[in-house]
């Protein structure tokens, strides 16, 4: 991850950028809007790749999509101080749980396709990684659960 954004700030860039591709038909029809490839594209809106867009870049989808969604997000969290771990919300839970779940998807599918150590069958190590991967989904769900249920706020304390 790029060190010079927190985490949380990574996702939410990340998540916007994946938002004002998903404008186009594809990334293809993206890529024919700006100077990037399409594989440049799909890097940005990665959580495993930490390049983000170039702004002549965002403005050229920005303006081709009518949306304005990566510089509105860039925006907001330029006027934003930080979230302290302590204070996260409703929404910043929100943002963990896809990313969890992308997490065990990306593995379930590189841990069945015909080329991986077991085949299309798991082995009792990537067994393990899927229950490891499959807790940490429904951990980040009783996290937002607990977001959801505090007293009326959307503030709550984070458990240690």
């Amino acid at each position: 991850m790029n060190t010079q954004y927190d985490e949380m700030e990574f996702r939410l860039l990340k998540l916007a950028t994946r938002k004002l591709l998903d404008s186009f038909q594809n990334l293809k029809d993206a890529s024919s809007h700006c100077r990037v490839k399409p594989t440049n594209l799909s890097q940005y809106q990665s959580f495993e790749h930490s390049a983000f867009m170039p702004v002549d870049v965002v403005l050229e989808l920005e303006r081709a999509a009518e949306t304005s969604v990566l510089s509105e997000e860039m925006a907001r969290i330029a006027g934003s101080k930080p979230t302290a771990e302590s204070e996260r919300g409703v929404r910043d839970e929100a943002l963990d749980v896809p990313v969890a779940v992308g997490e065990l998807l990306a593995f379930v599918c590189e841990a069945t396709a015909a080329e991986s150590a077991g085949g299309q069958a798991l082995t009792e190590n990537e067994k393990r990684r899927y229950f490891e991967l499959r807790n940490k989904v429904e951990a980040e769900l009783r996290e937002l659960d607990g977001a959801v249920e505090q007293d009326g706020s959307l503030m709550r304390q984070k458990a240690s």
